[in-house]
């Protein structure tokens, strides 16, 4: 496995990664790997060398032109620079226009896709990239399909995955690709990752949007809320949650926050019965209590009006393809 660095490159989208491939050689056994040490992860750049990362680290690097040809199994290509403009050096470049059509796999993380797309390995593929980027990403290749609203995808031989933490679920997935899931779930476990997530969900959570609206109250309500999910959550109860007026509440909610109080609440229950849908085997049914939907045809009704799909098609779609229910059953 080759993880490419060049100057101004992001550290997190190369240390992230080789981080997490090299930890499946520490904490798992040669049996569990298949009888040998499958990721042997290498840090190239054109020339060799130390790079210099963006924030102003070294990192010591082979020389690609040292690789033997044709050994690339998984080939990992990270961003840098800012989202509007980001680095693509021509002599890395180059090296993936000739190579990377025998490598088996070449995973992007954030703007790293920008490189694969200039080198022409792009084309007529479906990628994803920072949300922040997407739109540059779009004007400058055309040839692509670019779906900004994912955490990462696969299409074909070219994986693309978001900014930062989705390179951790890119690799997740590609460790959930080469051993199955229950694997990558205790990696994800031993990362001490709150949940795998699947390459479908959004960029977007809504969550962790509501924590910036500029209100410590009403971080703290959305705090309390995503706790309470399945109790009723009506204005009255929220505004003594939060010590106000109904009136009150409604209003500077809305003024604070850009929706109403039950918007909010829709998305925090959407969002936590798609994780359970795709990491658990629990029961629609049991689902739509637990995060507050009343019933099951209420959640179902509240599915299609945002996806499109019934919430069985979501599981459907999303969980692994080697999802082992008894596995999950068991823990």
């Amino acid at each position: 496995m080759v993880v490419l660095a060049f100057d101004n490159i992001t550290l997190s989208d190369v240390a992230g990664p080789a981080d997490v491939f090299d930890l499946v050689r520490q904490i798992f056994s040669p049996a569990e790997q298949g009888g040998a040490n499958l990721y042997q992860v290498v840090v190239a750049s054109a020339q060799g060398g130390p790079i210099r990362s963006a924030s102003g680290v070294s990192i010591a690097t082979s020389a690609l032109g040292d690789l033997e040809g044709g050994c690339i199994d998984t080939l990992i290509v990270p961003g840098g620079g800012p989202p509007g403009d980001p680095p693509v050096p021509a002599d890395v470049v180059a090296w993936l226009a000739a190579e990377g059509p025998n490598v088996r796999r070449i995973c992007t993380v954030c703007t790293g896709v920008f490189l694969v797309a200039e080198a022409g390995l792009a084309n007529g593929r479906r990628v994803t990239t920072h949300w922040m980027a997407a739109s540059t990403l779009a004007e400058r290749y055309p040839q692509t399909i670019v779906d900004s609203d994912p955490i990462f995808i696969r299409d074909g031989t070219i994986w693309s995955s978001a900014g930062f933490t989705a390179g951790l679920d890119l690799a997740l997935a590609l460790i959930e690709e080469d051993f199955g899931h229950e694997m990558a779930m205790r990696l994800a476990r031993a990362l001490v990752m709150f949940i795998k997530r699947p390459g479908g969900q959004s960029q977007f959570s809504a969550p962790l949007a509501s924590q910036s609206v500029g209100d410590s109250t009403f971080e703290k309500l959305h705090a309390w809320i995503m706790e309470h999910l399945a109790e009723d959550l009506r204005v009255a109860r929220l505004a003594e949650q939060a010590r106000m007026t109904p009136r009150t509440f409604a209003r500077r909610y809305v003024a604070q926050v850009g929706r109403t109080p039950a918007k909010t609440i829709e998305l925090f229950r959407l969002e936590s019965a798609c994780r359970q849908l795709v990491q658990t085997n629990m029961p629609l049914k049991k689902i739509a209590c637990e995060n507050g939907f009343g019933s099951e045809q209420n959640m179902r009704r509240t599915f299609c009006r945002h996806f499109g799909v019934h919430p069985q098609q979501y599981r459907n779609n999303f969980r692994s393809r080697s999802f082992d229910l008894a596995a999950m059953a068991a823990e």
